[in-house]
């Protein structure tokens, strides 16, 4: 398999954006859904403003390994992961499909 290391994306987007620089107080920046393989291999990212469920689903059919996205899908606490709205279905759908979710800011 080729591409690249998770941990090595990540370090590339902090690098690029500090996470000092976002007003972490009311932003939920950084790695939000990790799935469990470690040293993960990315070879396909996703790139959105928002993560809802058509856009998972584009990721999923894309093969995507890693949701980076603008708009954290998680911002305050979640309370339940249940099928009841689309906030809780996507988490566990993207764990399901071991996709990694990161939250950036603009720099």
């Amino acid at each position: 398999m080729t591409g690249i290391q998770l941990n090595t994306i990540l370090s590339q987007f902090k690098e690029y954006a500090p996470l000092y620089l976002a007003d972490q107080s009311w932003k939920n920046v950084e790695l939000l859904v990790e799935p469990s393989e470690n040293n993960r291999i990315i070879e396909r990212i996703l790139f959105t403003n928002d993560i809802t469920e058509p856009v998972l689903d584009e990721a999923i059919e894309r093969q995507a390994q890693l949701i980076t996205s603008y708009r954290p899908p998680i911002f305050s606490a979640l309370k339940r992961l249940t099928q009841n709205n689309w906030k809780e279905r996507i988490i566990p759908k993207c764990i399901k499909h071991g996709i990694t979710i990161y939250s950036h800011h603009t720099p």
